[in-house]
């Protein structure tokens, strides 16, 4: 992150009390057939307009927003994702998008002087399972390719894995090992979920079969990768989150109130703004100059079905909240931090 973009940042932070932000997806095609997630791969292909990613991205500057989050789809079939990135940067954001791997190389190259964070989706330590995941014959072959070529190019990255509810604790503990030791990059998950929103696709794939039963086994592996960061090993996801995650299944009261539609919001391929992928549409950026920034009544909301991480995680980062879980965070593993810092 350069200079202008920490300045801006932190300006709009003390501005605000708050860290605003937004995913966008750009597109919906894809080359994978993630059928344990989502459905998107067997949606319409649409690609958002350069002219409305221009128009999105002013809407959110305009509104005090700090990071935006592109994906999809596969990110990297995106035709105008370098200027997207280059014109978010210009505007001051800080830049993040996640691919499957299959990124080509070329536009990684062109994306690295205004991409912050790169994203890289690892399903499993066994490639050739990993292949399958993904419907995607190489896959896992074209990924680590991707890491090794990000690297290179001096972009920050991490792993995110779906965390598969029919894993066992020991599963998780292989897979983590698997990204910071194989990989040599941390390790983040992806927090499995059904999508009820009216947007473009629905996330959760087949886990509408039996999201009950699945969802039961997700406190032992959230509780293990939290074992595992506090333990040294390099686990991206906040400890406010994972301790948050816990809170959820154990019937406490949670710490991090939602903020799904006022800290963070989705806007899809068609300009339509979502608090969260669980909840109706709020309007379109096609007919608001501005956003009407409101929090979402999460009341009706299910926690144990509703800890997606790219809503719940962005929740902390009140002023409020922020310095105490910035200590937290910091002392949960203080040699990953100060490796990052160097």
């Amino acid at each position: 992150m350069n200079a202008h973009t920490l300045t801006v940042n932190l300006a709009r932070f003390i501005k605000n009390r708050e860290l605003r932000f937004a995913v966008i997806h750009v597109t919906t095609r894809c080359n994978a057939k993630c059928v344990d997630r989502c459905n998107i791969w067997n949606s319409l292909p649409v690609d958002m307009s350069y002219r409305d990613v221009c128009l999105a991205i002013d809407v959110l500057e305009k509104n005090n927003f700090s990071v935006v989050y592109f994906t999809g789809g596969e990110t990297g079939l995106y035709p105008h994702l370098v200027d997207a990135i280059q014109y978010a940067k210009n505007k001051g954001f800080v830049t993040s998008i996640t691919t499957n791997g299959s990124i080509p190389k070329d536009t990684l190259t062109q994306l690295s002087k205004n991409l912050d964070v790169l994203s890289v989706s690892v399903d499993l330590y066994n490639e050739k399972t990993w292949d399958s995941l993904k419907h995607l014959p190489g896959i896992a072959k074209r990924a680590k390719e991707t890491i090794r070529t990000a690297k290179a190019l001096g972009i920050s990255l991490y792993a995110v894995t779906f965390l598969n509810p029919a894993w066992t604790p020991q599963e998780v503990k292989k897979v983590v090992h698997y990204v910071n030791h194989d990989l040599d990059i941390p390790f983040a998950f992806s927090y499995p979920f059904i999508s009820t929103n009216n947007s473009t696709y629905v996330v959760g794939g087949n886990l509408s079969e039996s999201v009950d039963g699945y969802l039961t086994n997700i406190k032992p592996l959230v509780s293990k990768i939290l074992e595992l960061k506090t333990t040294g090993s390099r686990v991206a996801t906040t400890t406010c989150y994972l301790k948050e995650v816990l809170r959820a299944y154990d019937g406490v009261p949670l710490k991090y109130p939602c903020r799904a539609g006022r800290t963070i919001l989705t806007i899809d391929c068609c300009l339509n703004v979502f608090p969260c992928y669980k909840r109706d549409k709020l309007f379109s950026l096609k007919d608001y100059a501005n956003l009407d920034l409101q929090p979402v009544d999460s009341s009706m909301c299910d926690n144990k079905t509703c800890m997606i991480n790219c809503f719940k995680e962005a929740s902390e980062n009140s002023r409020e909240l922020y310095l105490g879980g910035l200590i937290e965070e910091f002392f949960s593993n203080p040699k990953f931090y100060l490796g990052i810092l160097r």
